[in-house]
């Protein structure tokens, strides 16, 4: 049986079914056994024609079963207002095209929050690579947001550990990200270990979710 891979930089492996995500300033490689998420990342802004890929984005639109992953991020050099006019325009494809929306945030869940609010969006974030505290999760959560959780984990990173024990686990997803050296099995024994249950109980839930948010899976298992 397959794993949820909520987000990964590489083609999936035999025992997952993943949301490959491939930046779009590159050529889509599709594949119709797998979900591929595209967008402009905020690290990627400085060196590639925005407009562009916007446009690109949009005429790929129906290759892609999500947006992003796109963001916003504290921590690099790039204008945060510059950040937020890109990161709006995912929004925007996102809740026209009926496509969930992958983020990138760090040190952002609260503008990513009012984001939120202030668009009315209806469209499910999926915040990958969630290591924010309990308090950060459950606002999201509130908000309309999944928890994707990743390498962060297998590191027993207290804060991380601690959201995923806490919160309604409807809301908690799965990633390998960009970690080659990681695979969604071991994630899954350590988040079945964290949440006291059996890793195959863990697999169904996380399926179940990801069948809601892609209805596209039933055919790919």
């Amino acid at each position: 049986m397959k794993y949820f891979n909520a987000h990964s930089h590489f083609p999936q492996n035999h025992d997952e079914v993943s949301v490959w995500n491939q930046f779009i300033q590159h050529s889509l490689v599709t594949d119709s056994s797998q979900l591929i998420s595209s967008g402009i990342h905020p690290w990627h802004i400085n060196e590639i024609d925005v407009e562009w890929c916007l446009r690109q984005l949009e005429i790929d639109i129906d290759k892609i079963d999500a947006i992003g992953e796109s963001g916003l991020d504290r921590v690099i050099t790039i204008p945060f207002e510059l950040q937020k006019e890109i990161f709006l325009e995912h929004i925007k494809l996102s809740e026209k095209y009926n496509k969930p929306l992958i983020i990138h945030a760090v040190r952002t869940y609260p503008d990513i929050i009012q984001l939120r609010k202030q668009e009315k969006c209806q469209q499910p974030w999926i915040v990958h690579g969630f290591t924010g505290n309990l308090q950060s999760g459950l606002q999201l959560i509130k908000n309309g947001c999944y928890l994707s959780f990743g390498k962060m984990l297998m590191n027993g990173h207290k804060k991380t550990v601690e959201t995923l024990k806490c919160i309604d686990p409807k809301y908690a997803l799965f990633e390998t990200d960009d970690d080659k050296n990681l695979t969604i099995e071991e994630l899954y024994t350590k988040g079945a270990e964290i949440l006291t249950i059996e890793k195959e109980q863990l697999r169904i839930e996380k399926m179940e979710i990801a069948k809601e948010l892609f209805p596209k899976i039933e055919g790919l298992l």
